[in-house]
């Protein structure tokens, strides 16, 4: 698996747990724990996808 695909899945999964945090774990005491999860996924997987790559020339 690539950095970026990994990048692109933890990416996924942390917006995912932030939508399901919000939903359904606003009363209860998982709450804060799955925020800092959620946000650490996020970041992390956005960290991972590379922006930038090498240009390549055109020499004939």
């Amino acid at each position: 698996m690539s950095r970026q695909v990994l990048g692109k899945t933890f990416v996924i999964l942390g917006a995912l747990a932030m939508i399901i945090n919000l939903s359904f774990f606003k009363q209860m005491e998982w709450y804060d724990i799955v925020r800092w999860i959620s946000y650490a996924l996020f970041g992390i997987g956005f960290l991972l996808i590379p922006t930038y790559s090498k240009s390549k020339s055109n020499d004939l």
